[in-house]
């Protein structure tokens, strides 16, 4: 293998994870449910207790609403953990992300994933 085809494919490997990223939805976790979903979008209701957690998968850019404020824990694929204190009727416009999550507090959102 030459080191072109070396570099390409870490790129690849490294630097695409949205790629190879898990769908969240094939875990069969209890607190994510798909509400609704067609060729153009995907709805999901994500309901954890403190504690849940949602291992590594990625999302296409998305829209969150806020039903029941708290606080959630991320981690990026880097290792870079970010908690966020989500509002109650906040609105979120998300680019794409791959990460997992952690939920310190219970919460309720509804995710409007649009589909590329």
């Amino acid at each position: 293998m030459n080191r072109s085809m070396i570099a390409t494919t870490a790129v690849l490997a490294f630097g695409c994870p949205l790629v190879f990223a898990q769908d969240a939805v094939s875990y069969g976790l209890k607190h994510l449910t798909v509400m609704a979903e067609d060729a153009r979008v995907r709805v999901l209701r994500f309901a954890p207790n403190p504690g849940d957690r949602t291992p590594i998968h990625s999302h296409p850019s998305y829209v969150v609403y806020v039903v029941k404020g708290g606080r959630v824990k991320y981690t990026l694929p880097d290792g870079t953990t970010t908690i966020s204190e989500l509002k109650t009727g906040q609105v979120l416009l998300k680019p794409p992300v791959t990460h997992s999550d952690e939920a310190i507090d219970a919460v309720e959102t509804i995710i409007v994933e649009l589909k590329p």
